[in-house]
This record gives structure tokens, C-alpha cells and sequence, in this order.
């Protein structure tokens, strides 16, 4: 009889942990984004209500713990605390600062250029200082998330508490509400795997292909910065001068850094942090209820001090300037990062136009950040939550008294820094280098817009041979009955009436007069015209109507007839590149001796400027593009308005335009008519309203001013769409609204 032998228990699988689900989550949703594109957009509120529901404790946790935790200090400890933390704090952010200049060393060669934008003429979002840091209202504080004023109020509180004998019936609940909350934290981590794939998906499937391609020198400064300071430097300064390995840092918290980087938020894992500071003194045995209480209060106290990812918007401003094309060298680096540092005690939406602002970059800039921010708040987050980390466990260890410099550590990676930071950097040099196309294209752009609308086929730009004569203005009948309207414009107005790159006349003005004509069912002739005599053929009857962004002012007021004004545009002057200086304030500009400037046109600023300037001298030019073809050999300068300078600009990158953002100066531009042709003026005046109400007016600024779908926008990719072809991709990019 066979005897049984007992059965080999299977061995048990090893549970998947939280980290590598979400790490598989997050690449599954960026899989998902790629394949169904567009289509997955609805997922981001899944991926809201997730982030919601995280933070739904996490400003109760800050202020139980903090005021529980420092109850239970002493007075020198509390001391000792503030002093340890913030000479770490300090130590790391004077390393920091310094290893983020190296990083524009890393971008390649570029040309820039842009269109205008409206925000040139806005002021920053102001932001209340004394609200973000002061609980005159905590509960108003706790409402609208001032961690700031939250921790000051919950800190107050707890130093109170320490001189205070019988504190126990507030503590002991205070520390259980707090056990609660993170128990409510684990049952919604458990739901982290779900968040992260409907946020990585909806951002993936969303985010623009072009926008990403123009951004990725700072995506890649911001990944590398990430990268050398998360992995590298926060590790190196906290391992030589604690017992622990850099394995033990960069290891025990990579759940915490992977959730911090797929949701994009440093605020939904402070109790993670906190849990894994505790854990790693327990783990080399020299934890202790000390050692927690200390964990419990440095993480909500430093949260609300600048970190690190927070000071990767110094990247930016250097990645802006060389968008831009401006030098930024460390004399000038060091000052405005420090300056910066300050501000991000506040809000980064202040501080990044404030920084734009203080190095005279143009702060539609900060569109960009905003749009970069997609991408860039996963890695922003990753390093708060390391540089969180390291604060935790190297200020705990100073604490309780178990730091020791480890000169063996220090040796190590003083030698192994310079070589591991210079071969990422120069790596990412060479990469950007070849991968980056620097190619410049915006004079391309600009010569190949062509309109904002299509018009019906009857409407054409043409010159008859022989224009029939006249000796006065045409009334309205006479052009009805003629079925011609002639109008009078500048070949070489950009953007208002110029020739593209396929020789069609183009321009703002002239698709308003196309419509014109297409609506009052007549052929148009477009007839150029000299500055010099302009006004005496209209008066004549050679043109109907007079365009190309005419300025309206009291001289020509009294020689021939107005429209309403059409546009509001702002005075500007264009220089070189490298005289931006000579031109950056008042008193550079007359201490820059005799400057020529010319300008087309009259403009009605130019008496103010020679009595506020008198080394100013002024020249009148036939078009402004005779200045940039002189290259400086007669005029230092040219006077124009702030949105065609910026499209000649485009055309012209080795120029810039400057303006004072505080003191621009606007003056109206209008169509011309014939000075008594009282009828034709007042039915210019009645159709334009109608353009204005109709919106057209604003579809037209918005294509040759603001540049809006000038280089047409194409659908997002999809493997769905253009792959499989089972979606359907629009027939033509929509027209801009």
C-alpha cells in the first residue's frame, strides 16, 4: 500500500505593491491618451474627484498634527527645531539656486519670435501676502487653502500649548482624530490605481503635439533638473550626514515620489512622507515617540516654505529668456533668483510674470508656463516631495541627535558629483542639440498667412489698367453705379496691407475692405499709394476709401475724414537686438547721445518724445520696412505701433521691440474718406458698427495681431484616428473665434 506524503504547501504570490500599480497605472493611462486621443477627455473628472477626495483630509492632518506634535515639545526643542530645519532648508537652497543655472548651458542655438499678445498691457494677478500668511480668519484660511496662514495659526497654537501643564484631554484626541484621518487616507489610496490611470489618460489623450515639440528644451531642462537634484543632490547632502545609505533614501519613499509624480500634487502625500520618515529611523531601530513627533511637525511647517519643485520655475525664467533670445549671465541670474525665492513664499502665478517683468522678457511668456505645466507639475512634484523628505529625516536626525558628517561620504560624492551632473548636462546638451529643430520659422509664418475668412470667389484684388478719371470724391450711388470700389493702401504696412510670400495682397485692412466690397456686391482695386500725396488724391477722387492702419490725429483731422476708430494700437520703438539696453529706461536714452529715429507718419506722440528726449530727432520714412533694409546706417530706432512692430519683429528676428509696460501710450487707427464726402462716411461708420457687433472685427484681430491659427492648427493624433481610421478627423481646422 502506497504510503501518502503530505502536501507541499504552494508558495503564497507576493502581493503587487501601491507603487508598482500606480506606475502601471500611469503608463496605462498615457497608453490609453495615445490611442483614443480626444476621446478620453471626459476622464479627467474621475481623475478631479480622486484628487478631491484626497484632499479631503489633508488640511485637517496638518492641523491636529502640528498642534498635537508641538504640545508635546518642549521649549528647546521647539527652538532646536527652527534652528536645525532652516540651516538644511538654506544649505539646500543655496545648492539648488546655483545647480539651476548650469542648465542653460544645455540649450541649443535659437532664434525668437512671436506675435503681440494682450498681456503685455495687463498687470499680474494680485495677490493678498497678508491673507496668504496671516490667520486674521482661520476658518477663512482653511476655506481657501492658505497652508501658509493655516500653519502659522496651527503652530501658534502648539507653542502655546507647550507651556501649558495639563494639556492631555485636548492632546490625546487631537492625536487620535489624527490616527482617523490617515486611515481615511489608506481606504482612498486604495482607489489611487483608478485616479492616476483617468488623469494620466484624460492629459494624454488632450495635451497638443505642437505645443509639447515647442516646449521641450524646458521640458527637458525641467526633467534633467529634476532628475540631478531628486536622485543626486537631496540624497548626497542628507546621507553624509545621517546613518542612512542613499539606497535607503532614494527606496523607502518611491511609492510617495511615484504618487507625487503621476497626480501631479505634493499635497495628497504629506502623510505618506510623514509615515516614511517614521519608518526609516524604526527601521535602523532608532525611532522613538520623540523621533515621530518630529516627523509630524516638519512636514506641515516646511510645506509651507519654497521647495525645490517650487524653484523649478527659475528654470522657466531661464528657458523664457533664451525663447526670448536674451543673455541671462549669473550676475544678473543670482539677484533675480533670489528675488524669486522670496516671492514663491506666494503664489508661483505671481511670481513667474513678476521674474519675466524684472528681466524685461515679454510676459506672454507665462502663457507658456501655464500650458508647460501639464507636463511639468509631475516632475515639480516628484522633487517637493524629495526635498520634503530629506528636510523630515535630515532635520529629525539633527534633532535627536544622531547627525555626524561621514567625511568617507563626503569625499565620495564631492568626486562622483562634478562627473555623474557634467555627463547628464552634457548629454542632454548633445541630445538637444540634434533632436531640437531651431530651424526659424515665424518670418515663414507671417509670409504665408493669407486670410482669417474665405469671401466669395466674385471678390478680387486687382488694378485695372486704366482706372476711369475723376476730379472729386465718388458719392455712395456714383460707386454703386460704377460697381468698382477704389481704395487706397500701403503695400508695406504689415500686418494691416503687405504682399505674402505667394504675392497676394493681404493684410487685416484688406480682408475688411474684401468684405466690404463682397457685401455691397462690388468688384475692389486695391491702388497703392505715397505717404506724401495720399491725402490730396483722396480728396481728388483717386480712392474711395484710404487703409493700412492709419492713425488718426488732429492735423489730417482737419484735411479729410475719419472713420470711428478701428483698432487701438500702442506706441513702440524697434532697435537691434544688442541696443536694447541703450533704450531700456529714461535715463539711458538721453545718455545715449544723438539718437535718429524714424517713423511713417506723423504720430502724435512725437512732440511729447522730443520734449521728454531732446537728443531725440525724428525722420519721416515711406515704409517701415526701409528701416529694417537700412540696418542702423541712417536711423538708430523706428517709431510703430507695439503690434505691427511685433509682426516686423517676426519678419526681422535680429530686431526687438521695446515698450514700457507701465507707461504705454495707445492712439486710434481708422479708415480715410474724402473730407466732405459726408454720405460714404457715415455709411462707413454704420457698416463698421455692424462688423464689430457681428464680431468680425474681432476675428480679423485675432488672426493678424494676436496671430491666433496663423500657422493652422491640425487635429490631434490619435492611433485611433489616424492609424485605424475609426474616427473620422475634421474636414479643416476651425477658423479662429
Amino acid at each position: 500500500m502506497a504510503t501518502a506524503t503530505a502536501a507541499t504547501p504552494a508558495p503564497e504570490k507576493k502581493k503587487m505593491s501601491m507603487s508598482t500599480l500606480v506606475l502601471l497605472s500611469f503608463i496605462a493611462g498615457i497608453l490609453a491618451g495615445l490611442f483614443f486621443g480626444e476621446t478620453l477627455a471626459w476622464m479627467s473628472v474621475i481623475g478631479d474627484a480622486f484628487v478631491k477626495l484626497l484632499q479631503m483630509t489633508i488640511i485637517p492632518y496638518i492641523m491636529v498634527s502640528l498642534i498635537s506634535s508641538l504640545g508635546n515639545l518642549s521649549y528647546h526643542q521647539a527652538r532646536s527645531l527652527a534652528l536645525n530645519v532652516g540651516k538644511l532648508m538654506l544649505v539646500i537652497w543655496a545648492f539648488g539656486l546655483v545647480i539651476m543655472y548650469l542648465v542653460k548651458f544645455t540649450f541649443p542655438s535659437w532664434q525668437a519670435g512671436d506675435f503681440f499678445s494682450l498681456s503685455v498691457l495687463e498687470d499680474p494677478r494680485p495677490v493678498s501676502l497678508l491673507d496668504l500668511y496671516i490667520p486674521a480668519n482661520p476658518f477663512f484660511s482653511m476655506s481657501n487653502s492658505y497652508i501658509p496662514a493655516i500653519v502659522l495659526f496651527c503652530v501658534a497654537t502648539g507653542v502655546a500649548l507647550i507651556g501649558i501643564e495639563d494639556k492631555s484631554a485636548l492632546l490625546k484626541p487631537l492625536q487620535l482624530l489624527g490616527d482617523a484621518f490617515n486611515r481615511v487616507t489608506g481606504y482612498i489610496v486604495k482607489l489611487m490605481p483608478l485616479g492616476i490611470f483617468a488623469m494620466t489618460a484624460a492629459t494624454a489623450g488632450t495635451m497638443d503635439i505642437e505645443e509639447f515639440q515647442r516646449l521641450q528644451v524646458y521640458f527637458a531642462a525641467h526633467v534633467v533638473m529634476t532628475v540631478i537634484l531628486s536622485y543626486w543632490l537631496l540624497p548626497a547632502l542628507v546621507a553624509v550626514i545621517t546613518p542612512f545609505s542613499y539606497r535607503d533614501l532614494t527606496g523607502i519613499a518611491k511609492d510617495a515620489l511615484i504618487t507625487a509624480f503621476a497626480a501631479g500634487n505634493i499635497f495628497i502625500i504629506l502623510p505618506l512622507l510623514i509615515e516614511h520618515t517614521k519608518e526609516l529611523f524604526h527601521k535602523y531601530n532608532i525611532g522613538s515617540e520623540e523621533t515621530d513627533d518630529y516627523a509630524n511637525v516638519i512636514i506641515p511647517v516646511v510645506f509651507s516654505f519654497p521647495n525645490l519643485g517650487k524653484l523649478l520655475t527659475i528654470v522657466f525664467v531661464l528657458f523664457a529668456a533664451w525663447f526670448a533670445g536674451a543673455e541671462l549671465d549669473f550676475a544678473t541670474y543670482l539677484p533675480m533668483a533670489i528675488n524669486g525665492l522670496i516671492s514663491l513664499f506666494g503664489s508661483v502665478y505671481l511670481t513667474v510674470p513678476m521674474l519675466l517683468d524684472s528681466l524685461e522678457l515679454p510676459s506672454d511668456l507665462f502663457q507658456l508656463y501655464m500650458v508647460s505645466s501639464l507636463f511639468t507639475s509631475r516632475f515639480t512634484s516628484l522633487l517637493a516631495a524629495m526635498n520634503l523628505f530629506v528636510l523630515a529625516v535630515g532635520g529629525t536626525a539633527m534633532l535627536a541627535g544622531c547627525a555626524k558628517l561621514n567625511l568617507r561620504r563626503v569625499v565620495i560624492y564631492a568626486g562622483l558629483t562634478p562627473v555623474v551632473m557634467g555627463g547628464i548636462l552634457v548629454g542632454t546638451a548633445v541630445l538637444l542639440s540634434k533632436v531640437v529643430d531651431t530651424e526659424y520659422e515665424m518670418d515663414e509664418v507671417v509670409a504665408q498667412m493669407t486670410s482669417a475668412e474665405t469671401l466669395p470667389d466674385r471678390v478680387s484684388n486687382f488694378v485695372p489698367r486704366e482706372l476711369p478719371p475723376t476730379s472729386a470724391p465718388r458719392s455712395l450711388d456714383a460707386i454703386r453705379e460704377s460697381g468698382l470700389l477704389r481704395v487706397g493702401y500701403n503695400p508695406l504696412q504689415v500686418p494691416f496691407s503687405f504682399f505674402n510670400a505667394n504675392n497676394q495682397l493681404v493684410g487685416l485692412d484688406v480682408e475688411m475692405m474684401n468684405k466690404l466690397a463682397s457685401e455691397m456686391e462690388l468688384e475692389v482695386a486695391f491702388i497703392p499709394y505715397s505717404s506724401s500725396g495720399v491725402l490730396e488724391d483722396l480728396n481728388r477722387g483717386r480712392f474711395d476709401v484710404v487703409i493700412s492702419g492709419l492713425q488718426m490725429t488732429t492735423n489730417r483731422l482737419q484735411y479729410v475724414g475719419f472713420t470711428n476708430p478701428v483698432l487701438t494700437l500702442h506706441y513702440a520703438f524697434v532697435v537691434k537686438d544688442y541696443r536694447a539696453d541703450e533704450f531700456a529706461t529714461d535715463q539711458m536714452v538721453r545718455d545715449a547721445g544723438p539718437l535718429k529715429v524714424a517713423s511713417v507718419g506723423d504720430y502724435a506722440i512725437v512732440p511729447a518724445l522730443k520734449q521728454k528726449f531732446p537728443n531725440l530727432s525724428f525722420e519721416r520714412i515711406e515704409s517701415d520696412r526701409l528701416f529694417f533694409e537700412d540696418d542702423q546706417e541712417t536711423w538708430d530706432g523706428l517709431l510703430i505701433s507695439l503690434e505691427a512692430g511685433k509682426t516686423w519683429t517676426m519678419l526681422y528676428p535680429e530686431y526687438t521691440t521695446l515698450y514700457n509696460r507701465k507707461e504705454v501710450k495707445s492712439f486710434p487707427v481708422a479708415y480715410v474718406v474724402a473730407k466732405d464726402n459726408v454720405e460714404l462716411h457715415l455709411f462707413l461708420n454704420s457698416w463698421l458698427e455692424l462688423q464689430r457687433a457681428s464680431g468680425y472685427v474681432d476675428r480679423l484681430y485675432n488672426y493678424w495681431i494676436l496671430g491666433k491659427n496663423a500657422k493652422p492648427k491640425q487635429p490631434r493624433w490619435s492611433v485611433i484616428k489616424d492609424v485605424l481610421g475609426w474616427v473620422e478627423a475634421p474636414t479643416q481646422p476651425a477658423k479662429p473665434q
